[in-house]
């Protein structure tokens, strides 16, 4: 599975040494890893250090479950599980997994394992880690540098979850390319079992979108109303006071952008790169062109009146690639601009963009980083062009612009 070094002390937070090394194979071995502090990388001479950093199989992330109270939005290792599936990673209960700290009721605490293909650049191990939290946005972002260590547990508790790719494969294939930040089931039913946790995930990722605003909750609501049975109100009040509590948090952090900053120039972008996202913007900008009945397939309408047409319907969905490529264009060459201004475009010349992260000061790394999400858009807008997305996005927005047969029959 992986590699772990691990240190001749337990519980000592100055120790820096950690000579041991041990492959994880199953949970033996795991156990046998982490019975002392220990860490998921190889450093220079044994000393956990970010500029001693060797390489690293293992990227290890922390589940704290301090983004709310109510335990009924508390994460699990069945719904890691969920949130990536077929990947193989493994479970460390901490020491104070489910144990009351800092004035906080007793939670699960755990560290989550993933297997990676190895990985010998400090900045790019720490770039999936940043990838990995944003999302799932439940991992601590205190976790997130690449030498980080745990404390080891004497009577470790630990989980082994096994699956066919490691987390490597999931972020490079297509399944994530085309899920990415929409990790949970998209049927349009929230079926009962897995109301709250698709609901917490989905206030998390809403509200980085959009901020603590009437539209995130707006949008929020509306997802809601897809579960069945409704959830109670007192329970979707829960879950979105601690997507607020998550989203203050986050706005605390060095480098935060405003939602309202960000996403004034990208109207068109959805919430989700998915079939479903871009059906739910095709429906929202086409609502009073584009109607769907099942006796007549498609209607678009042509300026005078509602015609049958498969192949119009087509050109919508063309038309909104368009629109989010040119949008998503204009926004490259506006950061570009601002890079060249600020010197982080001279910075990314001169020593490619690995390096050039751990160059960058706050301003240029912030900027740098929109100029990667917009540049993640335009792709996700070119692949949106193939011809299998642009009759994916129109199957998916069917039930949303779906016409009652009684008012097709009165028109």
């Amino acid at each position: 599975m992986f590699t772990i070094y691990y240190s001749d002390v337990t519980g000592v937070p100055s120790n820096c040494s950690y000579p041991h090394k041990k492959l994880v194979t199953d949970e033996d071995s795991l156990k046998e890893a982490i019975s002392h502090d220990y860490v998921c990388a190889e450093y220079k001479n044994s000393y956990r250090n970010g500029d001693n950093f060797i390489g690293s199989d293992c990227l290890p992330v922390d589940c704290d479950n301090d983004h709310s109270d109510n335990p009924e939005d508390w994460i699990t290792p069945a719904i890691i599980r969920e949130a990536f599936p077929d990947v193989s990673f493994a479970i460390h209960y901490s020491r104070s997994n489910n144990k009351e700290k800092n004035g906080k009721s007793a939670r699960p605490k755990f560290h989550v394992l993933f297997p990676i293909d190895y990985e010998t650049d400090a900045s790019k191990y720490k770039d999936v880690k940043l990838r990995v939290n944003s999302i799932f946005p439940y991992f601590d972002t205190n976790a997130l540098d690449a030498a980080r260590f745990f404390f080891g547990t004497k009577e470790a508790e630990v989980e082994i979850y096994p699956g066919s790719i490691n987390l490597t494969e999931y972020l490079n294939s297509d399944e994530f390319e085309n899920m990415e930040m929409n990790k949970m089931p998209e049927s349009l039913v929230i079926k009962e079992g897995s109301r709250n946790s698709t609901l917490s995930h989905f206030a998390g990722r809403v509200i980085k979108k959009y901020g603590d605003t009437e539209k995130a909750y707006e949008v929020f609501m509306e997802k809601a109303a897809l579960c069945d049975p409704p959830l109670e109100d007192e329970e979707l009040v829960s879950i979105w006071n601690s997507a607020k509590k998550f989203y203050k948090k986050l706005s605390n952090q060095e480098g935060y952008v405003d939602p309202e900053q960000y996403n004034q120039d990208f109207l068109l972008e959805p919430l989700d790169y998915s079939d479903v996202g871009q059906a739910t913007v095709l429906a929202k900008e086409y609502e009073n062109q584009l109607r769907y009945s099942p006796s007549t397939d498609f209607l678009v309408y042509n300026g005078s009146y509602w015609e049958e047409s498969k192949s119009k319907a087509q050109a919508i969905s063309q038309e909104l690639t368009t629109r989010q490529l040119e949008e998503a264009e204009i926004g490259i060459k506006k950061l570009t601009d601002v890079m060249l201004k600020n010197g982080a475009w001279d910075i990314l010349s001169s020593v490619g963009p690995k390096k050039a992260v751990g160059l960058f000061n706050e301003e240029q790394a912030r900027v740098f980083k929109d100029y990667e999400d917009v540049t993640a858009y335009r792709k996700y807008a070119i692949k949106r062009r193939d011809s299998k997305y642009i009759f994916a996005s129109l199957k998916e927005a069917s039930p949303m612009v779906e016409i009652k047969q009684d008012r097709l029959d009165s028109d």
